[in-house]
């Protein structure tokens, strides 16, 4: 009974310690939640992005508004490591170049404040995205991007977070202002507000480097230091290829965009305006039931595209190595190609139609006139097309766009070119939805001209804007919505909030592209609603939601391929040779922040000095009982017992 009693005091000891422990934690520290991080990226010869140390990057709260805050930093910050909070008026360039050429600063917060109006600019990219890539190269007097900051071709010295939560963001400020911002001349002297930001990237240099270290034999258990970008592409053609088929026209559109911040990757006006067109015209034509005889017509969402094409290149790459056969019947060459038609950035407003090679091809001045757009002869913007052309410079290529020479959208691959970005209004009729839909039933009837050789039946715009307002809430809004749910299993969660359109990595799934596969398989699929589930999976269907949730069996030639840069798949390829992209992203183990009271220099001085007391007093008492036990300690038995 006693041996039960022992062990039962012993676990309530160790309980009631991991106990006390948690609650003397969570009284120290407040935890940050809602933030997400700046992380690492590496191309063949650099890297980009921000990195904590391995324990995690500590710094004195330090509230940045205006001029004078940052010229405090510079002159007078010296009781230690700052971790900077500012708004986004603060977080530009300039600034952020002056923190990162100070030897004081270990933190960045970006904290969005609701209350402020938003930045009139804001994007991360370059002036000239894919700079080093494709076909025709930019030219840097007159960029395509003229807003852009390139902060996502930085090395940052120091971790960065955003956050848009409103109450952690006046607990911040309320704890900054009560223990640091009064007498600055004795920060130093004093507790003091800090942050402590977690978001150690294991790779490092470039993307040679953190594979080959992963890749590393003489480590008997390797760890992943980095995985290679990319995705999967998806394709549809109007029907299967045959062999009497002579061309194919290709209508093409990117699937991703990019940010600064891990989760945050909108892509409204960069990326969404042109999938949904894309979508929306795949619909349209569907219906009109067009005789496919020697053209037909091939829909793909290219994946990767912010990170030197990686998607195309590869589409191009498998089009050219004969192993591109992801439409069923036929494989594709380029002598099948006879055009390609890319949906690019689209709004409201004037369209312009960029194109190359189309002295042959009367689809243009059909567009020009229908859509009333301006055409730009021979001008190629950062789009996938610029793949094809470096592949094969005659190719016949058209950009639809709303920009002419520059883009209009100020917050290209920002984390603010989300709905608000677009003007998207769910019940504004005659806004972006109407401008997309002109697009997609303009485009629509086109195709089924140069299908057919006659004009195309008269299609209801009315149903296509619909569909396009249903696809735009979905993606800019929520993806808990009834097109989502209809284009999935029955019983699928979705998540209440907007998909990030970020790539990811090779070996991790993107819900954005199955979704987005499902939606296209659902709207120009065969339906056969007499069949159940278990038959529709017997037959190597797809089994979805529906339009009433209730599970509809789709017939469809939907497919994907792979877009993962053929740089990971060419034995020997050199990372540093720009032919192909070479982006990885490095993988972490934590991102996080909380914030703590810091105590000052003295106070820690006398923390340490009293633990060394403390710990050679220990040793010495230890030591002292231990030499004498004999004399503190009666242990010699009775010679009379």
């Amino acid at each position: 009974m006693a041996r039960f009693l022992y062990w039962g005091y012993l676990f309530l000891f160790f309980v009631g310690n991991a106990v006390f422990a948690d609650r003397i934690k969570d009284m120290i520290y407040m935890s940050v939640d809602g933030v997400a991080a700046c992380f690492r990226r590496h191309n063949g010869t650099h890297q980009f992005g921000c990195s904590s140390s391995r324990s995690g990057s500590v710094g004195i709260v330090h509230i940045v508004e205006n001029e004078d805050d940052v010229r405090w930093l510079e002159t007078n910050g010296t009781a230690g490591l700052y971790t900077v909070v500012m708004p986004f008026l603060m977080f530009t360039r300039e600034t952020l170049i002056r923190l990162k050429e100070m030897n004081n600063i270990n933190g960045v917060l970006l904290a969005r404040n609701s209350s402020l109006d938003r930045p009139s600019v804001y994007s991360p990219e370059d002036t000239c995205p894919n700079r080093y890539s494709g076909y025709k190269r930019c030219n840097d007097k007159a960029p395509w991007n003229p807003y852009g900051s390139a902060l996502l071709l930085e090395d940052w010295s120091f971790p960065m977070f955003y956050m848009e939560n409103d109450t952690l963001l006046e607990e911040i400020k309320s704890c900054f202002w009560k223990h640091n911002a009064h007498n600055r001349e004795t920060q130093s002297k004093r507790s003091l507000c800090a942050l402590e930001m977690k978001s150690f990237m294991f790779a490092a240099i470039d993307s040679e480097s953190c594979i080959r270290r992963s890749n590393s034999k003489v480590n008997l258990n390797p760890i992943q230091l980095c995985d290679p970008l990319g995705d999967r592409n998806i394709h549809w053609p109007l029907v299967p290829l045959t062999e009497d088929m002579e061309s194919v026209i290709m209508v093409t559109a990117r699937l991703d965009a990019s940010s600064l911040f891990d989760g945050l990757s909108p892509g409204a006006g960069s990326a969404i305006t042109g999938l949904v067109t894309l979508l929306a015209t795949a619909y349209y034509l569907n219906t009109l039931n067009a005789t496919v005889d020697k053209t037909n017509v091939m829909f793909s969402l290219l994946n990767g595209e912010s990170f030197d094409y990686i998607g195309s290149s590869r589409l191009v790459y498998d089009i050219k190595e004969g192993n591109f056969n992801s439409l069923g019947g036929k494989t594709l060459t380029f002598d099948h190609i006879k055009s390609v038609i890319e949906l690019g950035q689209l709004g409201k407003g004037q369209l312009y139609l960029h194109a190359s090679n189309f002295d042959s091809d009367n689809i243009i001045p059909r567009l020009e006139k229908k859509l009333s757009a301006k055409v730009l002869n021979n001008s190629v913007p950062p789009a996938s097309v610029q793949s094809f052309l470096a592949a094969n410079p005659n190719l016949t290529a058209i950009v639809i766009t709303n920009h002419g020479e520059k883009f209009v959208n100020k917050f290209y691959h920002g984390i603010l070119d989300d709905s608000q970005n677009i003007e998207f209004n769910r019940n504004d009729s005659i806004g972006i939805v109407s401008a997309l839909a002109k697009v997609a039933t303009m485009l629509g009837n086109e195709l089924y001209y140069s299908i057919t050789g006659t004009s195309a039946p008269n299609g209801s715009i009315s149903v296509v804007e619909d569909l396009i307002s249903e696809m735009l809430y979905c993606y800019v809004e929520s993806a808990n919505c009834s097109l989502f749910y209809a284009a999935s299993s029955p019983g699928t969660k979705l998540a209440d909030y907007v998909l990030p359109l970020y790539v990811g990595v090779h070996r991790v799934a993107n819900p954005v592209t199955s979704l987005t596969g499902q939606l296209l398989a659902l709207l120009t699929g065969e339906k056969l609603p007499e069949m159940n589930a278990s038959t529709c999976y017997e037959h190597h269907l797809a089994w979805m939601g529906g339009y009433n949730f209730t599970g509809l069996c789709i017939n469809s030639t939907v497919n994907y391929s792979p877009a993962v840069s053929p740089a990971f798949i060419i034995d020997g390829y050199d990372m540093k040779s720009g032919i192909f992209s070479s982006w990885t992203e490095s993988v972490w183990q934590s991102l996080s922040v909380r914030m703590f009271l810091k105590p000052s220099a003295a106070t820690e001085r006398l923390s340490m000095i009293l633990g060394s007391v403390v710990t050679i007093l220990s040793f010495f008492i230890v030591w002292f009982i231990n030499s004498h036990t004999d004399v503190l300690f009666n242990s010699s038995e009775n010679p009379n017992c």
